[in-house]
């Protein structure tokens, strides 16, 4: 009897536990799609700097497929990643301003670049290196003109 008593105060105790934790950041989800969506399109990005930068030969194949990865996730991103109440601050680990949500217009249109950015990349990633590195330097344009304005800085 004792040990049923004991084995129910401990499933109970992790259930109001893990109640808790979805309690103090209601937002770890979304904000934890995001940073994989972010640190996709970063490996991505990576992938084809080492073919800009002579670290990797240049393949077309290769440089399409990520470039079509970053054009993807650059398709999905929304306000529905970013919803209200997951900023900097108030939501454990975002990095995500407050600014987002006062100047969401501008927001929006920065998405709207990395997209237009994201779609000219993959026209260019599978030709050859120049327009391999110029279609990178718009959607590296795009990414930094969000996250100066939009995101805040790691420590």
């Amino acid at each position: 009897m004792k040990t049923l008593t004991l084995m129910t105060a401990v499933g109970l105790l992790s259930i109001f536990g893990t109640f808790a934790m979805a309690q103090e950041n209601p937002f770890a989800d979304v904000i934890q799609t995001r940073q994989g969506l972010m640190l996709q399109m970063s490996a991505d990005m990576a992938k084809m700097g080492a073919m800009v930068k002579a670290e990797t030969p240049f393949d077309g194949a290769v440089a399409g497929k990520a470039a079509a990865n970053v054009a993807a996730i650059a398709s999905v991103l929304s306000m529905d990643q970013f919803p209200v109440g997951s900023e900097n601050g108030t939501a454990a680990d975002s990095y995500a301003k407050a600014e987002i949500w006062g100047n969401q217009a501008d927001f929006l249109a920065k998405i709207a670049d990395l997209n237009t950015a994201a779609v000219a990349l993959v026209a260019a990633a599978g030709t050859d290196v120049d327009s391999l590195k110029a279609g990178m330097g718009a959607v590296g344009k795009a990414c930094g003109a969000c996250h100066t304005a939009y995101r805040v800085t790691e420590n």
